[in-house]
């Protein structure tokens, strides 16, 4: 008798596994990216940059005042869990605590200019404080796994700032979190400008904030995405002459920073598989345990990882795999692998 109840429990684990296998599990996945298209700042014409096709896209120039404005632009994936951006729509300006002005006061500077009083941050410091507040709105379980100062970045473009009474540097900084039932993984690249006021006061504001959120195992698909962003951010030469002398110097500054940026990215992430060739390549997707479908139906291509024997994709495109050629529900249809070049 207890042979039969181990062989019946067996029977109903058996039955549990291939119950949970065709009813799909989340997968990392994100449409590989064929095409591009330009975005153009709808709000001042501040800016143009490249975008993936068939993306949510979404950006501009945020405007307060004559002098203080935030231009950005993101890309989020069809599925929402990859989200690449440049830039931050909401990032304030701070002053640096003086008589009467503690920390988490607001100093009013003049023309309707509007600062939060906090002590200078380091681009590094800047960059885990930036990371953890953003990552606590999109994921659970935030936890740092790097941050590092980026001299190499100051070093290439901190002459350019000091010949104008400015101090850059440059930080990063490196997350995991879980999203949608999968490991996410976000990279935040910084840099944090200071404008001397007198010897003890100073107004500083964070700048060149390039990050994206993607699943763990396509993350350096995810990275050489963004680094083909910042490369192609191009500022409008008509936009910076209407701008004061000083926004125009820190305006060409950000403009040195993307190639050295989006190369930097790069040779972060290779590893990983941050250029989108790889992914296309014969022989590379083993070694970075990802593969290629393809939706029969509209041609889009996903990467995935390699972690199962098919997938599925529904028209909200969302990818499940599953172990056994059996559709998750009614609304799924099966993806094809695409063979490598």
């Amino acid at each position: 008798m207890r042979h039969s109840w181990i062989a019946f429990l067996l029977l109903l684990s058996a039955a549990a596994a291939v119950a949970q296998s065709a009813a799909g599990r989340p997968v990392a996945a994100m449409p590989l990216v064929s095409h591009w298209q330009t975005f153009a700042d709808p709000n001042e014409g501040a800016f143009q940059v490249d975008v993936p096709a068939g993306w949510k896209n979404s950006g501009g120039t945020n405007r307060w005042n004559a002098l203080q404005y935030r231009s950005w632009v993101a890309a989020v994936s069809p599925d929402g869990a990859t989200i690449l951006a440049i830039g931050d729509s909401d990032q304030l300006s701070y002053a640096t605590p003086m008589y009467a002005f503690p920390p988490g006061s607001i100093y009013d500077g003049g023309g309707g200019t509007r600062y939060i009083v906090a002590p200078i941050q380091s681009a590094q410091q800047y960059a885990v404080t930036w990371g953890t507040r953003k990552l606590a709105a999109l994921c659970t379980g935030v936890k740092m796994t790097g941050s590092h100062e980026r001299n190499d970045l100051a070093g290439q473009l901190g002459g350019s700032a000091a010949s104008m009474g400015i101090a850059h540097d440059f930080g990063d900084a490196a997350f995991t979190c879980q999203g949608n039932g999968v490991e996410l993984s976000a990279y935040v690249l910084l840099g944090v400008t200071v404008l001397r006021t007198t010897a003890l006061t100073a107004l500083w504001y964070p700048d060149s904030i390039i990050a994206f959120v993607a699943p763990s195992p396509i993350a350096g698909v995810a990275a050489g995405m963004l680094a083909h962003m910042v490369q192609s951010y191009k500022p409008s030469l008509e936009w910076l002459a209407r701008q004061s002398q000083t926004a125009v110097a820190v305006s060409h500054i950000a403009t040195e920073t993307n190639a050295a940026i989006s190369s930097s990215i790069m040779k972060g992430w290779q590893d990983r598989g941050a250029i989108i060739d790889q992914v296309m390549a014969e022989g590379s997707r083993e070694r970075l345990g990802i593969d290629v479908y393809s939706n029969p139906a509209t041609g889009t291509q996903y990467t995935v990882a390699n972690s199962h024997n098919y997938y599925w994709v529904n028209a909200g495109g969302t990818v499940v795999g599953t172990d056994t050629d059996t559709a998750p529900s009614a609304s799924f249809s099966r993806l094809t692998r695409v063979p490598p070049r």
